[in-house]
């Protein structure tokens, strides 16, 4: 769906917000319209793909690193 390090920006979020941080690394939770690179796409038998994204700030330190549902992210510009 995605190709590999290309923008993305974040379309919905359908789960709730504490499952946007399973390593508990975000300075900030993910909001609508933020907008990060896809670094990885998790594959597990009988479950849907989920989608890696980090989103960092100017200075490249990472804000937060995510994993979302295909329909919960667009392409970006």
């Amino acid at each position: 769906m995605f190709e590999l390090y290309t923008s993305v920006r974040v379309r919905q979020m359908l789960q709730p917000n504490e499952s946007y941080d399973p390593w508990r690394l975000n300075h900030r939770s993910p909001q609508v319209g933020d907008v990060g690179v896809f670094i990885d796409v998790l594959r597990a038998p009988g479950a849907p793909d989920r989608y890696v994204v980090e989103m960092s700030g100017s200075d490249g330190v990472p804000v937060w690193l995510a994993e979302f549902f295909a329909e919960e992210l667009e392409s970006a510009p």
